[in-house]
């Protein structure tokens, strides 16, 4: 009811004042783990085709270019890796880019940011809140009593301290700072966890 309210309300003033759509409103999906990218994705690519500029040079120089599917992302990323060291070195941003994104689901982990941030590090001009989830696999939910304490342990060092149980019968953490992610993963690895 009240998502896209604000958008939904201005397309709706301008279609009562007569405008005609140039194209099918694009809501994307708030619940997506991309949150609004392939959406988004989706509907400017449909744009920049209706406005003819789809076929332009240059351009920004932070768009990464047309979405592609996981499996065009799996098949271009040597094996899953992708520019994720590179990624995560950066220290000049807290998120990494969309293609990684998608590439990272692929090793048990997404990025988020703090929603709540979100309108007042707008304000000030600084970049969201970005930090991970990231989820271990456990066959069969079983681990030993050192991974549980060692998992504990992640969450405290490294996570928001929240260490949750899935319905997936495994554990995820969540609000690992980008800085932090190497090290989280290094730490599940010795526990003998992996994310694949």
């Amino acid at each position: 009811v009240n998502f896209a309210k604000p958008a939904r309300d201005l397309d709706d003033l301008l279609e009562k004042m007569g405008a005609q759509r140039f194209l099918p409103t694009g809501l994307g999906d708030d619940q997506d783990v991309d949150q609004y990218h392939t959406g988004f994705g989706e509907w400017k690519s449909q744009l920049y085709s209706r406005l003819g500029v789809d076929k332009a040079e240059g351009g920004a120089g932070s768009d990464d270019g047309p979405v592609k599917t996981d499996e065009q992302i799996k098949c271009e990323t040597r094996q899953l890796r992708g520019t994720m060291k590179a990624s995560l070195d950066d220290i000049t941003t807290g998120q990494v880019p969309f293609q990684d994104t998608k590439l990272i689901k692929s090793h048990g982990s997404y990025q988020q940011d703090d929603q709540d941030l979100r309108e007042e590090r707008q304000k000030m001009g600084v970049e969201n809140a970005f930090s991970f989830m990231i989820r271990v696999r456990l066959p069969g939910g079983f681990c030993t009593a050192e991974q549980w304490i060692a998992m504990d342990d992640i969450c405290q060092n490294f996570a928001n301290g929240t260490l949750k149980i899935t319905t997936r019968q495994t554990w995820q953490v969540h609000g690992v700072l980008k800085r932090d992610v190497k090290n989280t993963l290094r730490a599940m690895n010795q526990a003998c966890m992996d994310k694949l």
